[in-house]
């Protein structure tokens, strides 16, 4: 059974304990009702438009029911829920809001390569280090590539911490090889993401 939710809004002033937001519910690619949550820690609801929609919903109720529970650890111990149509949707928004961080994220991380050294963890946080020209600028001049080379040997790898790399792509590999980073302590263009809620990244000027 096909089950999405379109035109999601959601509101960040009006989300406390859970999600704020508003969506148009498609069951096998019927708009079928309306899912929402008020954000104060109560259920998300869903209510049919019309006499089709309510028996779709009342289907995907009976497909959540029918498929095995979900497991999980807490505190080292094992636990299962059983699937609802109620947190089926709440798991279709977590991953909608998952994406939309990790786009926001990669934009912002964007940005910044392009004018500093970011290292950090990928898709989750980072730090960058500020040059006063775009990195394009500095590897088209003369001592570009010792400037890079400097940098990332005495200001960048002394910060690393474990499990972080160096995220720009816009740095030839040849540099950072040559500073004796190996291929697990940088991003190579075309790794893929996680699908991970990010967290802001911190700059501060070189």
């Amino acid at each position: 059974m096909k089950i999405e939710l379109k035109n999601i809004h959601r509101s960040e002033k009006l989300s406390e304990e859970t999600s704020a937001f508003s969506a148009n519910l498609y069951i096998n690619d019927i708009k079928a009702g309306i899912a929402s949550n008020r954000g104060q820690g109560g259920a998300t609801m869903y209510i049919s438009f019309n006499e089709k929609g309510r028996q779709l919903i009342q289907q995907a109720e009976a497909w959540c029911s029918a498929q095995p529970q979900e497991k999980f650890t807490y505190k080292g111990k094992e636990y299962s829920n059983p699937v609802t149509l109620e947190n089926f949707i709440d798991n279709l928004l977590a991953v909608h809001l998952q994406r939309k961080n990790l786009e926001k994220f990669k934009r912002k991380l964007g940005k910044d390569t392009q004018k500093g050294i970011a290292f950090g963890i990928p898709d989750q946080e980072y730090q960058i280090l500020h040059f006063k020209m775009p990195i394009k600028g500095i590897l088209e001049a003369p001592n570009g590539y010792e400037v890079l080379r400097n940098t990332i040997v005495k200001r960048v790898v002394p910060q690393m911490k474990e499990g972080e790399k160096i995220l720009n792509t816009n740095i030839p590999e040849k540099i950072l090889k040559d500073v004796g980073l190996g291929e697990h302590d940088y991003v190579r263009p075309g790794e893929e993401s996680r699908e991970i809620t990010p967290k802001k990244g911190h700059g501060k000027k070189l």
